[in-house]
């Protein structure tokens, strides 16, 4: 007994000192579940999805896409707020430097969606998160607000929108593919009684002077259509839970980050899909390199040989090469003494070689009594220019020092080659 009640008070001693040391405790505790965020609930979910869910499709694609760079969202915003007469297509095309995502650049051929998503930023950060961490729990949701809205009498076909309805999915597309209506719509009016007082859902105000305020307690309201042709280059999966990207309407418009795939359709990943780590931030280096232009070491290396051994500055602008090789270049005058140099060592080819040395001076030997010959007459008075040797005309050779009798190359054909080497 005495040994069983001792042991009990050491148990008693040792559980009150790792009472006193948390820290003990906690090095049990597995360090990625403590990192780990917990699930959201549906009924959360809907409360940050109501305000988007009624969106077309491939626009909630890309709203759900830039969610989750929050701060590229309000750069864009900004930027959309100071050029408002750039629309469509050309406002995308003009933020095509921007270092934003391209589902945010995206954005800016919608300001109405880019101010609404601006003026809340922690919401969209929450959005951003959840699809992130829990994209098909999000996508259930859109589906669920679509058909609150729909039994509401609030979600139905008209001039702006078509809804398709398809087994257990609801879409939404724009009437005219082209024309794009962002809807603006109260969740607590639009999706009938709402069914979780605890998480009311998210309201994004229109911006001023964006929406038809008077269309607003018929439940759905729209502004002016947007026109564009690839802006939009996303669209939902529903049956599979993801965002599909039509490979060719985004080449068309984002040229300096094109996909490189062997689809016409890619799935989007946050991480991979637009290869950011090459892409971002696209500097007038990079640029060079996407269209093609080589700036290695071994290319200035080649670009140097060649202006050596032409004279051409190839570095120079297009007009400045033109007027380069119109003048001979500006190296001219070392090109002409690298030519006559290679005569010079033309002449020296073959030594070493018994039969072509005596045949090169039996010929030199026929040329130099050629040339007596022709300073005997000349001397003479008697046919200067023919010069005794086959009537032939005298010629001026340019560099050679003065007029030498044509009949000289004829011995031979090595009288050019002789003149050097005498020299």
């Amino acid at each position: 007994m005495k040994r069983s009640g001792a042991h009990q008070r050491a148990t008693l001693i040792a559980l009150a000192i790792l009472a006193g040391s948390p820290a003990l405790f906690d090095t049990a505790v597995p360090a990625a579940h403590a990192q780990t965020a917990a699930k959201i609930s549906n009924q959360q979910l809907d409360s940050l999805t109501a305000s988007v869910a009624l969106y077309p499709d491939a626009l909630l694609a890309q709203v759900l896409m830039a969610s989750t760079f929050p701060q590229d969202v309000a750069a864009a915003a900004a930027w959309s707020r100071a050029n408002p007469n750039v629309k469509g297509d050309d406002a995308v095309r003009a933020v095509a430097s921007e270092p934003w995502d391209p589902s945010v650049q995206s954005l800016v051929a919608f300001p109405q969606v880019l101010a609404a998503m601006a003026s809340k930023p922690d919401w969209v950060a929450q959005l951003g998160n959840a699809f992130l961490a829990q994209p098909n729990d999000v996508m259930d949701s859109v589906q669920r607000l679509r058909r609150q809205a729909q039994q509401a009498g609030n979600l139905k076909t008209s001039e702006q929108q078509k809804v398709i309805v398809e087994q257990s999915t609801i879409q939404i597309v724009p009437a005219n593919p082209q024309v794009v209506y962002v809807p603006t719509y109260n969740p607590t009016v639009v999706y009938g009684t709402w069914p979780y007082p605890a998480y009311p859902p998210v309201y994004v105000p229109p911006p001023p002077g964006y929406a038809v305020a008077s269309g607003l307690a018929a439940g759905l309201a729209f502004g002016v259509g947007v026109a564009i042709t690839s802006a939009l280059w996303s669209d939902v999966n529903w049956n599979n839970h993801s965002v599909n990207i039509n490979v060719n309407r985004y080449n068309n418009i984002n040229v300096n980050r094109r996909l490189d795939v062997n689809s016409s359709t890619t799935r989007w990943n946050r991480d991979t899909t637009f290869n950011r780590n090459t892409s971002a931030n696209l500097g007038g280096m990079q640029r060079d390199a996407y269209r093609g232009r080589d700036l290695s070491g071994s290319r200035a290396q080649a670009q140097q040989a060649l202006q050596n051994r032409t004279g051409q500055n190839l570095g120079g602008s297009a007009s400045e090469r033109v007027h380069g090789i119109q003048h001979g270049g500006t190296n001219a005058p070392n090109i002409q003494a690298r030519a006559q140099n290679v005569n010079r060592d033309n002449a020296l080819r073959g030594a070493g070689n018994g039969a072509a040395a005596q045949q090169d001076i039996q010929r030199g030997q026929a040329s130099r009594e050629a040339q007596a010959r022709a300073r005997n007459n000349l001397g003479a008075g008697a046919g200067a220019e023919r010069g005794g040797l086959d009537g032939g005309q005298a010629r001026n050779l340019p560099g050679a020092g003065g007029t030498v009798p044509h009949g000289g190359f004829g011995a031979g054909g090595g009288g050019q080659r002789h003149f050097g080497r005498q020299r």
